[in-house]
């Protein structure tokens, strides 16, 4: 009864099935947006008040047994009182004293977060698949280039002909500088391992290291929440992510006469990533109140080479793709004098993840 209670608080629709698809209970929210009352409901079948076929049951049943849980975006669910919604539905097994499918609905006006995670995880997937053949065309090139430069340099040996080697130091630095950027291509598509780490630790490399040469009209702060746990990811792979977005925001507010950037860090309980909903998610914020990312580069401002700067336009696009590999997702949201990018990464248990790595 207690827990009812505080079901009834919550302003999303939640509905208990019994594992007979039989009605257990409805929160006040889903009571008000069925037109009817959990008592009225309790006991009868889903199919005595939702018409079957607006529910993707296939969908739901195969989310059910691969994870224990489903996530269906935009589903139309026809009522057989007449109503009708467009809804987001989550639902997972719980087992109390039987088991019970606890299903909860959303409007997606109010919640387009999962949309957008998806969309940004299908341009990333297309963004490694073009990072690593781009890099591969031009690394071997590159190779020949350089390696001519040298034997070239090595037969410039006579006076007439040194003034030569000016040149062919040239075409070495920048077949050098070259090779890096396509390394850092390459990087984002080679998968880091997991240890157990404190994210914290993480943001203060991050910090030290942006502090050097940093200008001193900009203001580098913390807002930490102290009790995140310690969660397994890939370190290196998160302090790369972390510090391309907090260099970019660094090099956003150069122009402003003082600007504040701030790396926050919170705890998320029941965030859904993609398709799964997770315990828990740690999030780390990277906020600043510069001029905004220009509008017309937004929607695609993590595509490799994408920038609206004068660098390689990789920073983004390379950090979405390492903390992807990690079940994150990076996404941002940006107006004139603040824009703020978050980075979730789920905390997975280690049995999950020795699954994961045995598949």
């Amino acid at each position: 009864m207690q827990l009812e209670r505080l079901l009834d608080h919550i302003s999303t629709a939640i509905i208990a099935f019994d594992a007979h698809g039989r009605f257990s209970y409805l929160n006040q929210a889903a009571e008000k947006a069925f037109s009817t009352s959990s008592k009225v409901l309790t006991g009868k079948r889903y199919s005595y008040f939702i018409a079957s076929d607006s529910l993707p049951l296939g969908d739901i049943l195969e989310g059910l047994r691969q994870n224990g849980q489903f996530v269906l975006d935009n589903v139309h669910l026809e009522l057989l009182n007449g109503k009708a919604f467009t809804v987001d539905l989550i639902g997972h097994w719980l087992q109390a004293e039987e088991p019970y499918l606890i299903v909860e609905w959303q409007d997606p006006v109010h919640y387009p977060h999962r949309a957008q995670s998806r969309g940004l995880s299908m341009q990333n997937q297309v963004s490694e698949r073009l990072l690593q053949k781009l890099a591969h065309e031009v690394k071997n090139p590159l190779s020949g280039i350089r390696g001519a430069a040298q034997l070239l340099a090595q037969e410039c040996t006579d006076e007439p002909q040194k003034h030569f080697t000016e040149f062919t130091d040239i075409i070495e630095q920048e077949t050098a500088r070259l090779t890096q950027l396509v390394d850092r291509m390459l990087l984002s598509t080679h998968k880091a391992s997991r240890v157990r780490m404190n994210i914290h630790e993480t943001t203060e490399q991050v910090l030290e290291l942006c502090q050097i040469n940093l200008p001193k009209h900009i203001e580098l702060k913390r807002d930490y929440d102290p009790s995140l746990p310690d969660f397994h990811c890939a370190p290196d792979s998160v302090y790369q992510a972390v510090l391309n977005i907090t260099q970019n925001a660094i090099d956003a507010c150069r122009s402003e006469p003082n600007a504040v950037i701030t790396i926050k860090t919170r705890a998320l309980p029941r965030h859904t990533i993609g398709d799964k909903q997770y315990p828990l998610t740690v999030c780390i914020q990277v906020e600043d109140d510069g001029p905004g990312v220009p509008e017309e580069l937004q929607p695609n401002i993590f595509v490799p080479l994408i920038s609206g700067k004068n660098s390689s336009g990789l920073g983004l696009g390379i950090a979405q793709s390492l903390v992807q590999q990690q079940q994150g997702l990076i996404d941002f949201k940006s107006s004139a004098g603040k824009t703020v990018f978050s980075v979730y990464l789920p905390v997975i248990d280690t049995a999950s993840l020795a699954g994961a790595s045995n598949e």
